[in-house]
């Protein structure tokens, strides 16, 4: 792998964070946003908590529960979640800066790992390649689904909810800071 390969997935953690903060700063919540937004990101919340829960990452191949829809169940959770976000946020440049960001670093990262995987996994990726789509989850009834706590909780997936509930919480400050809700306690 390049270089600059490596230093995209290194960073891409870090400059999703300065997204996000670009996205919060410009953000112009209402109370419809914030709720459409909330919906939006439980259910990538939990998209990514029921995948963080089949996946033994880098000992074997998920193929179960969402694995069965979708070879990158994470991902796709991250754009729900993603969307969510940039719905709550309600500002033009705040979806473009999360669209930009999501597919310039998640296509990409969906490239290397398909090809991790298949050099790793050879013929057993090859035939799963054939059952689960790519990236959105075929319509169907998941493969038996032993979801695994060890697994979520190894895979650190609980510092997404907790992150999520924070962009809510200063989300939700921002709007009553813009409806004067907090000069109007004090008086």
């Amino acid at each position: 792998m390049s270089q600059l390969t490596e230093k995209l997935i290194r960073y891409r953690s870090f400059i999703g964070f300065l997204c996000l903060v670009a996205m919060l700063c410009l953000a112009t919540p209402n109370a419809r946003s914030i709720f459409a937004g909330f919906l939006l990101m439980m259910a990538g919340m939990f998209f990514r908590a029921w995948s963080s829960g089949h996946i033994n990452k880098g000992m074997e191949l998920a193929t179960e529960g969402p694995y069965s829809l979708t070879r990158n169940p994470l991902y796709f959770g991250s754009l729900i979640l993603g969307s969510g976000v940039a719905v709550a946020c309600n500002h033009m440049i705040a979806y473009l800066i999360f669209v930009v960001y999501y597919f310039a670093f998640f296509t990409f990262l969906i490239a290397i790992e398909r090809k991790r995987m298949h050099q790793r996994f050879g013929r057993q990726y090859e035939a799963w390649a054939k059952e689960a789509n790519l990236f959105f989850p075929r319509i169907k009834k998941a493969k038996k689904s032993n979801f695994n706590i060890a697994f979520y909780m190894r895979n650190r997936e609980y510092r997404v909810l907790f992150f999520s509930l924070f962009v809510i919480a200063v989300l939700i400050v921002k709007f009553l800071k813009k409806i004067e809700f907090f000069d109007t306690i004090g008086k």
